[in-house]
Formats: C-alpha cells, structure tokens, sequence
C-alpha cells in the first residue's frame, strides 16, 4: 500500500470533492482519482460513494479514515525523527506575506520549521502588497516572501506554490449567504470593499478584471490594505468583497463562496533574492521546495 494513496483518499475524505483535495495535494486530479481507486483495489473495498453532484464516505471509508490518518501522522513522525535539525542550523530568517496570498502555504511552510529547525526563528512580518515584499527583499529587509505570482522584480526570483480561485466574501446574513456557488454577475449590484489602486495591489487588478470579465464595474465604495480590517469591513455590512480561497464559514460573520462560473486563477509564489543567501535561508528554501511543491509536480513519496 503506498503512501500517496492514503494522502490521496484522506485529502478526498476531508473536502469530499476530487477538485479540492488535488488543490490541497498540488497534483492534478486525475491522479487523485486514479490513487484512489488503486487503494479501493488493494483493499478489495468501496471507500466512497460518488455521483456527479456529491461524494460522501462508504461505511469502509468512514471506518478506515482515522486509522489511515493515524498512520499518515506516524509516518510524519519518523521522517521528523530521521531529520531533526542539524543544531548547527540555527538564526533567525524574515518572512515577508500579504494577507490575500498563500495564507494556507505559510502555515504549512511554519509548521515544517518548528518541527524540523527548532533553532531557527521564522519571523512572520504582513505587508501590504506583494510589491512591497519584493522590494523590501533586495532591500534586505526581508529573507523570503509569500506574493502573488503576477509580481516581478529584476533581483528577486520566485517559484509558484499555490493555485487558488477568487471567491465572494459576504455578511454571513447577505441574502446569497446560503448557496454553494454563485455567479460573480449577480454581486453587480453590490457595493465593494477592496484594496487601494495607489497600492498597485494585484487582488485589486484581479477584482475588476473578474468583475470586467462578469460585464459590470464594480462600485468600490471602501479601501483598505489590511486584510483583517477588510474582512469587519464585509462583516458589518459596508460592502462585499472578492478574495482567494474556497468554502468556509468565519467566525466573525462572514462566508467564503466560490464564483460558479469564469473561475478566475489567483497563483501564490515564494520569493527569495537573486544573491546568495545565508545558510539558514538556503535551509528554510530547502525545506520549502520539499514541503511547498509548484502545483501540476508530484512530490517525491
């Protein structure tokens, strides 16, 4: 049985949608659904129950998930045991982000750190725009950025590490709080909260140009470059907004729903300086190339 298969199937488990769970993985689906099928046939059992519309766990699948996860995480385990930090790597490595871009690759990228590098300080430091972060790093003011993947800068190099799709943020009372999916055209209407143009923020340039591609501009009627201001912004009612990322409820009264048509990509890269970097940042750019891989490769089992 191999370990890809298990990723697999715990991957489609959890966001019971093929789709979502190659997103998660960074590989396509076709070889999500192809894995697993290959464990449905090496247990000789039917792990789910799928139609066109949904996909929901057999009662084998809901019996094997934990012990499956279970395994996974033992596995994690080993491999950390195997690969602890070298206690010769240790310092401190700057960590430049925009709150719209790769929120879910940090997180996973900071984890992979604390758990292999204990002596190395990650220092997480929120930006505005994804330019700022490019500048700031020749600059040397920064280490290793997370930006979006339209931004360049003649100095500094970046990787592509997530696929994501903008999405509808509204009040959690809006009247298309309920629906799975919605069209973009359908928030025509709707006032915006958005991110200043004199910023040249590309979620800005990605909100008109969806909205463009939807027939309408929008009427952007509040600015901020703070993602958590934003997010009180559409809570409170002041307007609706468009942002990366996919199903999910906030706990400060505001949902997350995918646009059902026109999907328009918004790509998060890792950016770093085209001069040599410190052994510790060569460490951490290491590690992310294991833990981060650019979406459409399959990552060595």
């Amino acid at each position: 049985m191999e370990i890809r298969w298990m990723k697999s199937f715990v991957a489609v488990a959890e966001e019971l949608n093929y789709g979502r769970a190659a997103e998660v993985l960074h590989i396509a689906q076709p070889a999500v659904s192809q894995q697993v099928q290959q464990l449905e046939k090496r247990l000789g059992v039917k792990l789910f129950d799928r139609t066109t519309r949904s996909v929901r766990l057999t009662a084998a699948g809901e019996r094997f998930l934990q012990p499956c996860k279970d395994a996974l995480a033992g596995i994690d385990r080993a491999v950390d045991a195997a690969v602890i930090a070298d206690p010769e790597v240790e310092g401190r490595v700057r960590v430049g982000f925009s709150g719209a871009y790769g929120q879910t690759e940090l997180s996973s990228l900071a984890r992979s750190v604390r758990r292999r590098y204990p002596l190395i300080d990650l220092v997480l430091e929120g930006a505005t725009v994804s330019g700022q972060i490019l500048d700031e790093i020749w600059e040397g003011q920064l280490d290793l950025g997370i930006v979006s993947d339209a931004v360049s800068h003649p100095h500094v190099l970046t990787r592509q590490i997530s696929v994501e799709y903008l999405s509808a943020l509204l009040p959690s009372d809006h009247p298309l709080a309920e629906r799975k999916s919605i069209g973009l055209a359908e928030l025509q209407e709707e006032p915006f909260v958005a991110n200043p143009a004199a910023t040249g923020s590309t979620l800005r340039r990605d909100l008109l140009a969806a909205c463009r591609d939807a027939g309408f501009t929008p009427n952007i009627v509040q600015e901020t470059t703070d993602g958590i201001v934003l997010t009180a912004l559409v809570a409170a009612g002041v307007g609706v907004a468009l942002v990366p990322g996919d199903v999910q409820t906030y706990p400060n009264r505001v949902v997350l729903i995918p646009l059902d048509a026109g999907r328009f990509e918004v790509r998060a890269a890792l950016a770093w300086s085209d001069r040599p970097v410190s052994p510790v940042v060569q460490t951490v750019l290491d590690l992310a190339a294991e833990v981060l891989p650019t979406p459409g490769t399959v990552p060595d089992e």
